[in-house]
Order: C-alpha cells, then structure tokens, then sequence
C-alpha cells in the first residue's frame, strides 16, 4: 500500500498521465524513474498522482515499486 511521501520506482514503458480535468495520456517513460507520492487515490483507486522532475503526474498504481520497502 502507498502513503503520501514514498519514494517509488516508475519502470520503464509506464504510460504517464495528466492531472487535468480529461485524464489522457501523455508519454511513456523510455527508462525508469524515481518519484514521490503525493496523492495515493487521486481520482481512481486504480491512479497515483506522484512528483516527477518538478512536475505531477498520474500513474498506474498497479506498475510503480515501492523504493527501500
């Protein structure tokens, strides 16, 4: 289970998400990243709302690995 604040490994070929209004996809991670929780049930139980590189984002929940768990 995430909690707000966790460091998490996106893998790579995660398909990363707007926070707008429509959430529609907006790139595919070509390696694998690091981010942090900020939100764990943004809109969709199923969608993680994470900081990445000074911005925010949504992912699958079911992809992302908890870093150090």
């Amino acid at each position: 289970m995430l909690i707000n604040g966790d460091l998490i490994r996106i893998p790579q070929g995660t398909v990363i998400m707007d926070t707008g209004t429509e959430i529609l996809p907006l790139s595919i991670a070509k390696k694998p990243r690091v981010g942090i929780v900020i939100d764990s049930s943004p809109v969709d139980d199923d969608l993680v709302k994470i900081l990445l590189d000074d911005e925010v984002f949504l992912v699958d929940k079911r992809v992302v690995q908890l870093v150090g768990g």
